[in-house]
């Protein structure tokens, strides 16, 4: 006989003697009760013992629950627990008396662990009671166990399934009349594998592990740090989570393993084995760097959340990865899930960073420059690795605005001071480009030489990184209509000598073509030019009515209004005329003038509406017929 077993003999001993001192005889001697201890309600039944009576005769005071005396009551039930003392008041002998014990009538608790082979064992854990009564509800004999640590049974059930067991407690020398409590167990032939299904790293301080437990067993929930040698944490029971604390998350990483523990016959299944990352964030210059270290033994990948971005994934055997896909000054928030093989997951710690870069964003390269009446319009491109905030605008190497976006308007701009133009700007990490190469806009300018002939030149463009490809003249009349185009090639200027009888004003414009395409061309200022009107008439006329230069007419280019005279030498007014159709017949007032030589003189308004005087002499000759 071993000492366990030995233990409970003599419990059972004590037991069954001490249940064999009913019933309980009060302080005198005098009455008994067949109860003195018990759970509420608990019912007494008081026996007046000889020669001592209690009848109509000589009747006896009964106080059962203190001060409250009745005449020859023999039973009472007792409804709240506590210590009462029972008194019996006789008439020929005086008072005795029994303390009567009233328990609260707590179920007790209990646990049921499952083990192999349909086996269960109980054990109760409530010490209210000093004894404990097992009922397996399968014809088995009641169990009795005494409270404390050996208060536990093992029991093998015939069959697997589902099956009830009750419990109740109870007291030596005590009614056995305290409400039991029931428990279902499933038993089982084999306890099956538990299951780490996730965990969750709360803070720097605690882990969330969450369980495929079944109820009714004993789980063994075990620990590793930066390891997997493990040793016993904490049991586990009838809880499909549980909270780890007193950790440093941010310098470990944790591995754990539940056993799923028999403890009829110490086995232990475990389950697959899930590890906490030390996961951390370190923002670089044009790079989010992550980092962790975690045991990969089960793994089958990772992902990685952004905040408001697409999860970054990362293999198995990884410990790093860079994150280059970021705006400086944007804050994010990364975490780490490891995915395992099995289906499981380990969620670390978010970390959160700012994004920086120190990285001197490219300079400005191509600028386009439209000229206007008054002003210039400049616009550009600039490299999209690097986001602008403001960009600063100089003139002449004098700063003169900012702007938002890649388009700036200089309306203090004159054709003639020769100003150019350089760009920098500031990106979202707050660094400052170089300035930007020249851009000078085309200056044109134009005038007109002898015979109408118009020679037009220009400054080359500077403003693009690759170059000019070409310049295409434009040449519209007053009214803005196309006339002609000129593709001058990179030459910078041009001789217009078209004969044109029928536009006196031009405007000139020249666009220049960028050799890099997505750039948006540059354009001159516009300039007008206008061709002198011409007078054509002949040297010598002969009055004669022969058929043959009878009149002396003039002939206007461009010419809108005339005035026509003519004036002998002395400079009489001979001949006035608007009509330049209508010409001089050689004669004033009917008489024919004699030959000689004759002065005209003309005013005219041309096209464009400007004025003129134009002279010159005419011979009349006296032809003979």
């Amino acid at each position: 006989m071993n000492f366990k077993t030995a233990i409970i003999f003599l419990f059972l001993f004590v037991s069954a003697c001490v249940a064999q001192a009913q019933p309980y005889v009060s302080d005198l001697g005098r009455f008994e009760v067949d109860q003195k201890k018990g759970c509420a309600p608990l019912t007494v039944n008081v026996t007046i013992r000889p020669p001592f009576v209690c009848n109509g005769v000589t009747p006896c005071d009964m106080d059962f629950e203190n001060n409250n005396p009745q005449q020859n009551i023999f039973t009472h039930t007792y409804t709240q627990p506590g210590t009462y003392t029972l008194r019996v008041l006789f008439q020929t002998g005086g008072f005795d008396q029994i303390t009567m014990v009233i328990t609260p009538n707590t179920p007790p608790a209990f646990e049921v662990y499952t083990c192999g082979g349909n086996e269960t064992q109980v054990k109760v854990t409530d010490t209210n009671y000093n004894q404990y009564v097992i009922n397996y509800n399968d014809g088995s004999p009641d169990v009795i166990v005494p409270s404390g640590s050996l208060a536990k049974d093992n029991h093998t059930f015939a069959s697997a399934g589902n099956k009830t067991i009750t419990v109740r407690g109870r007291n030596l020398s005590a009614d056995d009349n305290c409400n039991p409590m029931n428990q279902n167990v499933n038993a089982v032939a084999t306890l099956p594998a538990p299951a780490i299904t996730q965990l969750i790293v709360l803070d720097n301080a605690q882990i969330q592990l969450d369980f495929n437990n079944q109820t009714n067993i004993l789980y063994k929930l075990e620990i590793a740090t930066n390891s997997t040698n493990f040793q016993q944490l904490q049991d586990v029971y009838n809880t499909s989570t549980t909270t780890v604390s007193n950790l440093r998350t941010d310098d470990n990483f944790y591995c754990f393993r539940l056993g799923a523990f028999d403890p009829c016959n110490n086995i232990t299944v475990y389950s697959n084995v899930i590890c906490s990352a030390n996961f951390d964030l370190s923002p670089q210059s044009d790079v989010n760097k992550l980092t962790w270290a975690t045991s990969s033994t089960g793994i089958g990948n990772y992902s990685i959340s952004k905040s408001n971005s697409a999860p970054l994934a990362a293999a198995a055997s990884a410990t790093s990865l860079d994150d280059a896909g970021i705006i400086c000054g944007t804050d994010y928030c990364y975490q780490l899930t490891s995915i395992y093989l099995n289906g499981s997951q380990s969620i670390s710690l978010q970390k959160c960073g700012t994004a920086f870069s120190t990285t001197v964003p490219t300079a400005v390269e191509n600028i386009s420059a439209i000229v206007a009446a008054n002003s210039v319009d400049l616009q550009w491109t600039q490299d999209p690795a690097f986001t602008a905030v403001s960009y600063t605008i100089l003139k002449s190497g004098v700063v003169i605005g900012t702007s938002t976006t890649t388009a700036f308007t200089d309306s203090e701009y004159a054709t003639d001071d020769g100003s150019c133009y350089k760009i920098s700007y500031t990106d979202v990490c707050n660094n400052k480009s170089p300035q930007s190469i020249e851009a000078c806009p085309i200056n044109l300018s134009g005038s007109l030489q002898q015979g109408n002939v118009i020679n037009l030149s220009w400054s080359a463009f500077s403003g693009w990184k690759s170059g000019v490809d070409h310049y295409i003249v434009e040449k519209f009349n007053d009214q803005g209509q196309l006339i002609q185009t000129f593709n001058t090639g990179t030459a910078t200027t041009l001789v217009d000598d078209e004969e044109d009888f029928v536009n006196q004003v031009y405007l000139y414009v020249v666009t220049a073509f960028p050799n890099e395409i997505g750039i948006a061309n540059t354009l001159s200022n516009t300039i007008t030019l206008i061709k002198e009107p011409n007078l054509f008439h002949p040297s010598s006329f002969t009055p004669n009515n022969d058929g043959l230069n009878d009149l002396f007419k003039v002939f206007g280019q461009f010419t809108a209004q005339v005035e026509f005279k003519i004036f002998n030498r002395w400079g009489e007014l001979l001949f006035i005329t608007t009509d330049l159709d209508k010409g001089w017949d050689g004669t004033y007032k009917g008489t024919a003038m004699p030959e000689g030589t004759y002065v005209f003189r003309a005013k005219l308004t041309d096209l464009a509406g400007r004025t003129s005087d134009r002279s010159g002499t005419i011979l009349l000759l006296q032809k003979r017929k």
